[in-house]
């Protein structure tokens, strides 16, 4: 993210000089989407375009507080991207940080969803990401920092300290009904792996108790993400693989296979590979099968700013 400096410094009266930054970041992407799922038109034009701002200050004690938001506008493409102009501006997220404590109000990522404890969807495959190690994953209570339409507020707590990390995070139920969630996990890092597990239910009568366990880390130009995790909905455990290799310095390649969940889904797979421009510019394609059996496959560009 590159960063514009509009305010560095302000007078305050009894404190003396306090720093504030506001910085501006994001990416857009256009290219092609194929689905062998869709009635007709299997193949779409995809495009994406988001901006993230975000301010910071900083008290005289070194304590950080943080806001930012998020703007949106997808076009064409499958699923939620089914016209052009979806998207808007999200909810406002906030953060206090001191030392290794981190807490995150409002529209902000839960523990399954954050990557604190492990990466839920690890390598995706394509320049969209399209298909990853959650393929086969469903039920989970899971919710993030984005942007258009979010219902949900989050309070998470955050402590990393010698390699360990643990985390927990509430979201309160709506006013159309939907239950509110409590989330707790941990985990540990040791050189270039980190292991951890994480657990989660509704604060309701209507439990879904949730559960998910892994590892992720690099041997040398070679990455890898491994997850197993199931919850009440699902109709078993779902294990899932993905990784990373680094041809060369520009070049990589992906690739991830899931299984289990639903008791109808099939093997979900996919291979991938990315080629950098430099300054931020990414070339990207992939080809992979979901949980349903259908083919999907994209190519496109990234570039990032």
């Amino acid at each position: 993210m590159k960063k514009v400096l509009f305010a560095t410094t302000a007078l305050i009266a009894t404190t003396g000089m306090a720093a504030a930054e506001i910085s501006f970041g994001g990416l857009g992407r256009f290219g092609i989407r194929y689905d062998d799922s869709q009635t007709s038109e299997k193949s779409r034009l995809e495009s994406r375009f988001r901006l993230t701002v975000t301010g910071v200050a900083e008290s005289d004690n070194g304590v950080k507080f943080e806001g930012r938001i998020r703007w949106e506008a997808n076009a064409a493409g499958f699923g939620a991207n089914t016209a052009p102009g979806t998207g808007g501006a999200g909810a406002a997220g906030f953060a206090v940080s001191t030392g290794g404590f981190r807490m995150d109000v409002g529209n902000a990522s839960d523990v399954f969803d954050s990557g604190d404890i492990m990466s839920w969807g690890g390598t995706g495959v394509g320049y969209t990401g399209f298909l990853d190690q959650a393929a086969n994953f469903s039920g989970q209570n899971k919710n993030g920092f984005g942007a258009g339409a979010n219902g949900r507020e989050v309070v998470k707590l955050r402590y990393t300290a010698n390699g360990f990390t643990g985390a927990a995070s509430y979201a309160p139920g709506t006013s159309t009904g939907t239950a509110g969630y409590y989330q707790v996990g941990a985990a540990y890092s040791f050189g270039d792996h980190k292991i951890g597990a994480m657990y989660g239910d509704t604060t309701t009568m209507a439990s879904n108790a949730q559960w998910a366990v892994g590892a992720g880390g690099s041997f040398g130009d070679i990455s890898y993400s491994v997850i197993a995790a199931d919850n009440d909905v699902q109709d078993g455990v779902a294990y899932a693989a993905s990784g990373s290799y680094s041809v060369s310095s520009a070049t990589s390649l992906q690739a991830f296979v899931a299984t289990g969940g639903a008791a109808g889904n099939d093997t979900s797979y996919g291979i991938g590979a990315k080629h950098s421009l430099g300054g931020g510019v990414t070339l990207g394609t992939g080809i992979g099968s979901d949980a349903a059996g259908n083919m999907q496959a994209d190519a496109g560009v990234v570039f990032n700013f």
